[in-house]
C-alpha cells in the first residue's frame, strides 16, 4: 500500500489564508505550496511534482503532514500550516530550567513544563480565574491583570505545598516566575470569552452559554413566546371625586406593562398593565390569563382615538387561535417569573417549557425589547407626561412639571390608548417579516398558506372556563364545633368563607379543603375536598361580598389596620374606609394615589354579577344552643 493511498486528503474542507494579507516574497512561496498539495490530492507523480514546483518529496510529505493535524479551534491546520515560518506544534522544553539570580532570559517553556509536572498548580490558576481573584483591566492589548500579587502570592504557597523546593523553579528565578504568570493567566482569558467576561466583572447568561443558539427566532406560530415587564416612562394621574363632589388630580407612582409575544409571528397574544410599586406573580399569571382569554373589541371612548380596519387582536380576528397555548417561553431571572405559582402554571397546567435567561439581558429576548421600545417611540414619549430617557433612568422630575397635571393621561386612558396601539400594531405591515402585518403572518401559519397549518396546543376544555385553578391552590382548614352550633366555615385573607352546602357538612369540620382563587375578584372561592371532590363555591362573608376586590387590595388593608392607621367596625364597608384613608394622603404621596387608581380600575372592570348571598339559615344554628363558658383572669374583681 502506498503512502498516498492511506492519506485521505480533503483539500475542499482544508481552511484557507487570505493569500492577499501576506507579503510578496511570503505569499510566492505559499502559492507554490498550495499548488504542490493540490497536485499531490490530485493523483499527480511525487517526480513530476518535484519537477514542476521545485519542491523536494520530503518537504511535501512534512507539509502534508503538518497540514492534518489538528488546530486549537478545532479543525485541522490545512493551508495554514503552508505558510512559511507557521509554528504548527507548540514549544515544548526538555531540559530542566536553571537559577537565574541575575537575567530573566532562558528559561522559555519552564513554566508549561511546571503545570505539566503538577497539575494541581494549573486546577489552582483556573480556580483563581473562575473565583474573580483575578480581574481583567482595559481592553484589547492594554488590558491588564489586577489583583496580581495576591495571586503570585497564593501560587507560590501552592508550590510549597507540592513539595516544590526554594532551588527549584519558580523560586530560584529573579522575578519568582510572576511574568510568566502574567502572560498564562492572561492567554487563558483571551482564548476563553466567558472566563475574560467574568473576570471583567460582567454578568453571566448561564441559559444562552449552554444553548449555543446564536439565531434566537422560531418559525412556527406558538411555538415560542417571550414574556417580559416594561415600566414606562410615563407620568400618571388619577382624577378622584369625592364625597362632595370636588373633583382633585394626584399623580401616581409609576406604571408597567408586562406583554407576551410570538416570535414567528410577532402578535401580542397578551398584556396587562400594572400600577404597583413592582410586579408580583399575580399579575405574570394574570398576563398569561389575558393571552389564553378569548379578546373582545376593545370599548373606545377617547374622543379621536380610531381601531385600524386591517388590525385587531389575535383571538378576536382569528377565531381558530382561542385557547390556544405556547410550547416554549422565554422569561428572565425576575422574582416574579421565579416563583413557584408562576412555575407551576407554565409547567406544570400549562405544559410548557420556560427558559429563564439572564436578568437585565434584553439580548437574550430581543422581540419583546424591541416591543417595548417601538411602543416607547410611538406612545409613551409622544403623550404630554411622556419622560425623556435621562428622566426615566433617574426618577427626578421637576417641581413645576408635577403641578401641572392638566395634560397628563389617567390609567383609563392610557388603558384605552395601549388597546388602539395593539390593535394598530397587528395591522402595520413589519420589516422583520417580509413586509406583511403580524395579523397577515398569523393567518398564514394558522390557515396553512404556502405550507402546513400549524397543530395548535390548547387549552384543555375543563380550565377555559375556571382559569383561576391553574394555579397551585391554597389549603384552609375547616372551622367549626357541632356542640355551640358554629357551622363549618373557613378563613382565607382574614375574612370568614362559607357556602350552604359547607355550612351543613359537619362532616368537614377539621379537614382540609383546596381552595382556588381568582386574585382579581376574592368575593368568592372555587373549593374542593383533599380527594378531589367539588363544593359550592364559598362566598365572603360581610361586607366584603357585595364590592369586587383584589388579594392585593384586601392585604393593604389589612396591613394598614394592623398599623393601626385604619378602623372599621362590622358592617361598615372596609373597602369604603381605605379610599378614605388614601385619599387623605394622595396629595403628598404618589403610592397612595396609585392605589386609588387601582381601586378605580377594579371597580370599573367588575362584572355586573354579584354573587349570591347566602342564605341567613344556613347561618344560624338550629335547635338548643350552648352558651361559652366565660374565662375572666385573675386579679379583676369585675
Amino acid at each position: 500500500m502506498t503512502r498516498r493511498s492511506t492519506e485521505l486528503l480533503r483539500i475542499g474542507e482544508w481552511p484557507r489564508l487570505d493569500a492577499q494579507a501576506l507579503d510578496k516574497h511570503v505569499r510566492e512561496v505559499y502559492r507554490l505550496r498550495c499548488a504542490a498539495i493540490e497536485a499531490y490530492a490530485q493523483g499527480e507523480p511525487v517526480a513530476q511534482i518535484e519537477a514542476e514546483h521545485g519542491i523536494d518529496r520530503s518537504t511535501l510529505f512534512r507539509m502534508v503532514k503538518r497540514a492534518q493535524r489538528a488546530h486549537a479551534d478545532g479543525s485541522v491546520w490545512g493551508y495554514r500550516a503552508l505558510k512559511p515560518h507557521a509554528h504548527v506544534n507548540g514549544y515544548e522544553r526538555n531540559r530542566p530550567p536553571r537559577a537565574l539570580l541575575d537575567t530573566k532570559a532562558g528559561n522559555a517553556g519552564a513554566f508549561t513544563q511546571l503545570l505539566q509536572r503538577y497539575p494541581a498548580l494549573e486546577t489552582h490558576l483556573r480556580r483563581e480565574l473562575s473565583a474573580r481573584n483575578v480581574k481583567l483591566k482595559g481592553v484589547g492589548e492594554e488590558a491588564r491583570l489586577d489583583n496580581l500579587k495576591p495571586a503570585l502570592h497564593r501560587f507560590q504557597q501552592a508550590c510549597r505545598e507540592q513539595g516544590i523546593r526554594p532551588s527549584e523553579y519558580p523560586f530560584n528565578q529573579k522575578d519568582k516566575g510572576v511574568r510568566t504568570l502574567a502572560r498564562t493567566l492572561r492567554a487563558w482569558l483571551h482564548d476563553r470569552f466567558d472566563d475574560a467576561a467574568h473576570a471583567a466583572g460582567a454578568r453571566f447568561k448561564p441559559s444562552s452559554a449552554l444553548r449555543q443558539l446564536p439565531e434566537r427566532g422560531a418559525d412556527e406560530a406558538f411555538d415560542t413566546v417571550e414574556f417580559d415587564a416594561h415600566k414606562m416612562d410615563l407620568r400618571l394621574k388619577v382624577v378622584d371625586v369625592d364625597p362632595l363632589g370636588i373633583e382633585r388630580t394626584y399623580e401616581t407612582e409609576r406604571v408597567w406593562l408586562l406583554a407576551i409575544i410570538d416570535v414567528a409571528t410577532r402578535c401580542i397574544l397578551g398584556y396587562t398593565l400594572c400600577l404597583h410599586r413592582e410586579c408580583s406573580r399575580y399579575e405574570v399569571i394574570a398576563t398569561v390569563r389575558h393571552a389564553l382569554t378569548p379578546a373582545e373589541i376593545p370599548n373606545i371612548t377617547l374622543e379621536g382615538l380610531r381601531l385600524s380596519g386591517s388590525g385587531g387582536l389575535v383571538s378576536q380576528a382569528l377565531p381558530a387561535t382561542r385557547h390556544a397555548c405556547w410550547r416554549h417561553i422565554r422569561l428572565d431571572n425576575a422574582r416574579a417569573h421565579l416563583a413557584t405559582t408562576s412555575l407551576d402554571v407554565l409547567c406544570e397546567a400549562l405544559g410548557c417549557v420556560a427558559d429563564f435567561g439572564p436578568a437585565y439581558e434584553p439580548d437574550d429576548r430581543p422581540f419583546i425589547e424591541r416591543f417595548f421600545g417601538t411602543l416607547t417611540n410611538t406612545l409613551s414619549r409622544r403623550l404630554p407626561g411622556g419622560l425623556p430617557s435621562k428622566q426615566a433612568k433617574t426618577s427626578k422630575r421637576t417641581r413645576e412639571a408635577a403641578k401641572d397635571l392638566r395634560l397628563v393621561v389617567t390609567a383609563q386612558e392610557l388603558q384605552e390608548l395601549l388597546d388602539a396601539t395593539v390593535w394598530n400594531y397587528h395591522g402595520t405591515p413589519h420589516s422583520s417579516l417580509g413586509g406583511l402585518t403580524p395579523l397577515e403572518r398569523m393567518s398564514q401559519q394558522v390557515d396553512g398558506v404556502g405550507q402546513t397549518p400549524v397543530r395548535l396546543r390548547r387549552v384543555p376544555e375543563p380550565l377555559r372556563n375556571r382559569l383561576e385553578m391553574l394555579h397551585d391552590p391554597a389549603f384552609c382548614l375547616v372551622h367549626g364545633n357541632v356542640g355551640r352550633g358554629e357551622r363549618p366555615y373557613i378563613s382565607f385573607m382574614h375574612v370568614r368563607y362559607t357556602s350552604e352546602q359547607l355550612a351543613r357538612s359537619s362532616n368537614l369540620i377539621g379537614k382540609q379543603l383546596r381552595v382556588y382563587f381568582d386574585a382579581k375578584d376574592l368575593r368568592k372561592l372555587r373549593a374542593f375536598t383533599e380527594d378531589g371532590q367539588p363544593l359550592q363555591d364559598l362566598l365572603a362573608s360581610g361586607p366584603w361580598r357585595h364590592e369586587v376586590h383584589s388579594l392585593r387590595l384586601r392585604q393593604e388593608v389589612f396591613k394598614a389596620k394592623r398599623d393601626k392607621q385604619l378602623a372599621f367596625v362590622a358592617g361598615e364597608s372596609p373597602i369604603d374606609a381605605f379610599v378614605k384613608l388614601r385619599r387623605a394622603k394622595a396629595p403628598k404621596s404618589r403610592r397612595a394615589a396609585s392605589d386609588l387608581a387601582r381601586i378605580q380600575r377594579e371597580r370599573r372592570d367588575a362584572p355586573n354579577g354579584v354573587p349570591a348571598p347566602v342564605e341567613a339559615s344556613s347561618q344560624l344554628a338550629s335547635g338548643p344552643v350552648k352558651g361559652k363558658n366565660l374565662r375572666i383572669a385573675r386579679g379583676f374583681s369585675r
